[in-house]
């Protein structure tokens, strides 16, 4: 029986799960498809691409993957009688699904140490290589009539390209030196021919019938008279060197501080060094306001020497209530201004103390957040499971219309009320852990719920039901049209009668 259910969930599975990655694939290249095409990437290039990318898809093609297998598995089983069959022999549903449960499981930790080893490696390789692709210039492609500035230090112009792509007239080429001496030169020629090098890195021009101007911006009457030197040629060879256009790899440790690149071990470091920092901010602000506030149990009053010498010695027992009533009026105006300004000083720092911890949250929530989606993506693969093979037990529909339809619909739902709790979490407006778990805790009651009537056969969610009873409500509605046709067709002939009967009527 175990071998049976494997064989029936594993085909779907690896079907579905090919399935959701070339569509998952296929919406990643479509958001960075401007950013990558027409640049003469490598076709190797661009497999490494794909390859470190569809790492980090593998966790959101999991829950769709799963959905989809467990509802056509057991849907299939239902449908063909099998799970009626092995329930006949006493077998409950949790039994049947219990080898199912195992393999997924044992799936979910291999998806936790898939996201905590493998992907934070090649997100950083993804990431990396994305960034220099985008920063990459377009492959070397001059058209007719346009300037070509991609190369660094030249500005190229062609009037007119034969069909061989060689030959070529009316050139102008501007080359400009960005350092000190802003020097510009400029070639025009009326024909010639333009060749790459077989590596595709120099570029060859050979030019007829030309002049070269080259402005001397090292003469010291530059800035006067702006002289330059004018050479007049007959054919004339230059080389450019196009290795500004080759694609350039950062260094991977700029990277590095990600949280979305880093494991368990790493997040926990950022978090703890975090923590000290928070501390050290209130322990440092507590001892400030220790000097205003003497509260029991918040900010202790100071107890030294000094203090105990000032209290003998300066501070004397106030007799009336109004402290400002126990000075004498010269000094009330500047008691009340000492009192604001010390007020406005105690409620500055507290206002700097809230925004450095407000920051320091702010700066540490993502890395929170990523510690905890290590654990919610693995442990939504066993809730799904628990959801989708009970829900197709009562569907009794297999093939791949109905359960696809169910599992985009609970896919949509996780996903939604995942980014939803994500956000939230991130942003304060409740604790990081229940941003982060509260896809789970929203599907958990449905999956018991479900889980509870598969068990008991309960035909509560069963589409039987449903669709009789939206048969029955047709049936009503048709009747009662045919009801009211009649009426209506009743008041017509009675209406008839008595038109007849008046014109009889002498």
């Amino acid at each position: 029986m175990d071998l049976l259910v494997l064989r029936a969930y594993i085909g779907p599975f690896m079907v579905t799960f090919v399935l959701s990655m070339f569509l998952f694939l296929m919406q990643f290249l479509w958001k960075y498809i401007d950013e990558l095409v027409g640049k003469g990437i490598e076709p190797l290039i661009l497999a490494k691409l794909i390859f470190y990318s569809l790492a980090d898809l593998i966790p959101m093609a999991l829950p769709l993957t799963i959905m989809v297998a467990g509802l056509m598995t057991f849907g299939n089983l239902s449908e063909t009688f099998e799970l009626v069959a092995l329930k006949a022999n006493g077998i409950s549903l949790g039994r049947i699904m219990r080898p199912i449960l195992v393999l997924m499981t044992g799936l979910a930790l291999l998806n936790f140490m898939f996201m905590n080893w493998i992907i934070p490696k090649a997100n950083l390789e993804a990431k990396a290589l994305l960034w220099d692709l985008r920063q990459k210039k377009p492959a070397f492609n001059i058209q007719e009539g346009v300037f070509y500035q991609q190369i660094d230090g030249f500005a190229i112009r062609i009037g007119k390209k034969e069909k061989d792509n060689e030959s070529i007239k009316d050139i102008a080429i501007y080359e400009y030196k960005k350092d000190d001496s802003k020097r510009l030169n400029v070639i025009r020629a009326e024909k010639g021919k333009m060749v790459l090098s077989q590596d595709k890195r120099i570029l060859y021009f050979t030019l007829e019938n030309g002049v070269r101007y080259d402005e001397m911006t090292n003469s010291p009457e530059y800035q006067r008279t702006a002289p330059f030197n004018k050479m007049h040629f007959e054919r004339q060879r230059m080389m450019i060197d196009l290795s500004s256009l080759d694609l350039k790899f950062t260094e991977r440790d700029a990277y590095k501080g990600d949280y979305r690149l880093m494991n368990i071990r790493e997040l926990n470091q950022e978090i703890d060094s975090s923590r000290i920092q928070k501390e050290k901010l209130e322990k440092e602000h507590s001892g400030f306001m220790g000097r205003y506030l003497h509260l029991p149990g918040l900010y202790p009053a100071p107890k030294n020497a000094l203090t105990t010498r000032l209290k003998d010695s300066i501070f004397k027992p106030l007799d009336k209530a109004d402290i400002a009533a126990n000075f004498e009026g010269n000094y009330n105006g500047s008691l009340y201004g000492w009192a604001i300004n010390n007020a406005r000083g105690i409620k500055g720092t507290v206002d700097g103390f809230i925004s450095n911890t407000k920051f320091e949250d702010d700066e540490i929530a993502p890395y929170v957040g990523e510690w905890h989606k290590k654990f919610t993506y693995s442990a939504i693969i066993i809730l799904l499971f628990l959801i989708s093979a009970p829900l197709g037990a009562i569907i009794r529909k297999g093939g791949i219309g109905m359960p696809l339809v169910i599992s985009v619909v609970m896919f949509v739902l996780f996903y939604a009320v995942n980014l939803v709790g994500e956000k939230i979490g991130k942003e304060g407006m409740v604790p990081i852990w229940a941003g982060m778990w509260l896809s789970s805790m929203v599907l958990l009651p449905i999956g018991l719920y479900i889980s509870y009537k598969a068990g008991k056969d309960s035909a509560v969610l069963s589409l039987e039901i449903y669709q009789k009873a939206f048969n029955k409500i047709l049936e009503w509605v048709r009747l009662k049209d045919r009801v009211e046709e009649s009426a209506t067709a009743q008041k017509f002939l009675a209406g008839l009668g008595r038109m007849r009967k008046k014109r009889s009527d002498p």
